[in-house]
């Protein structure tokens, strides 16, 4: 189970990642950041009143809220800015780095194993995915990104370093407040009132919530719904899994959006023998890594 959800988390942040892009093409400057956050928000808060709550962790409540800072605010602001400078395949495609941040913070501060099953189906991910980077990096001549900025590759590098220590904060908390909603929850608060005070030192708090409220995308609440379910998925596979294995099977994050850019985008992608290997690589590594979980 812990692999489906996990495969399925990034299935549905790739999915997001597509919808934002095509949210930002309306809106200039709103990368989406605040809108995706508060569905978020909205989605678990009527789940919770629904839910068994666990008892009160005051560690576990503070790394929830820690991880929810540093994955939701840091991270996704980092990919989101990412997406709109270099587009969805290329700065998801970073995300393969998840797993190498994910292992090493979960070695030290979780004290997780790696065994070796894991750590071949891990390689052979990785492995595939960056083939997968490196054979399809570069976009259609006619490609609205086809001259990203190094800002873009920067914040790209970004997000999966955020994302990563995310996952190792997330689920040491969750070890210590066992609840995957009220942990989405709990984050999901904490991240909302970040940003609403760094819009708010900004001077843009007001004007952000009436340019969503009056005109809206609707792409991006269609991302946060798809965000949220993602996180629901992310943090329910943190109970059987690894965060260095959660990371992993996210990094798969990369081939979902290329495939959906191809339906949802128009971006022209070739299919020809490397891909179908490294395709080939990537469902392999994840089977060895299901087989040995």
């Amino acid at each position: 189970m812990g692999l489906i959800l996990g495969l399925a988390a990034a299935f549905f942040f790739a999915s997001a990642s597509i919808a934002l892009r095509v949210g930002q093409r309306t809106r200039e400057y709103d990368d989406g950041l605040f809108m995706t956050v508060f569905v978020n928000l909205v989605m678990f808060g009527m789940v919770v009143p629904f839910i068994d709550v666990p008892p009160w962790s005051t560690s576990g409540v503070i790394g929830l809220t820690f991880g929810g800072v540093v994955g939701t605010v840091f991270g996704r602001f980092s990919n989101l800015r990412s997406i709109r400078l270099i587009g969805p395949t290329r700065a998801n495609a970073f995300l393969t780095a998840n797993p190498v941040v994910s292992a090493i913070v979960g070695w030290i501060v979780l004290n997780e194993a790696v065994g070796p099953a894991e750590g071949a189906g891990g390689a052979l991910v990785v492995f595939g995915l960056l083939r997968f980077i490196r054979d399809r990096s570069a976009p259609p001549a006619m490609h609205p990104t086809s001259t990203p900025s190094a800002a873009g590759y920067a914040f790209a590098i970004l997000a999966p370093t955020f994302f990563g220590i995310a996952f190792v904060i997330r689920k040491w908390g969750l070890a210590r407040y066992d609840s995957a909603v009220m942990g989405a929850f709990i984050g999901g608060v904490a991240a909302f009132v970040a940003i609403s005070i760094v819009y708010a030192v900004r001077r843009e708090l007001l004007s952000t919530i009436r340019s969503n409220a009056l005109h809206g995308s609707w792409w991006f609440v269609l991302a946060g719904v798809l965000t949220g379910a993602a996180l629901l998925s992310q943090f329910t596979a943190f109970g059987s899994l690894p965060a260095w294995v959660v990371g992993i099977l996210q990094g798969t994050q990369g081939i979902w959006t290329m495939g959906l850019s191809i339906v949802f985008l128009g971006a022209e992608e070739a299919i020809d023998g490397k891909v179908v290997l490294n395709v080939f690589m990537v469902a392999l590594g994840v089977a060895v890594i299901g087989f040995a979980g």
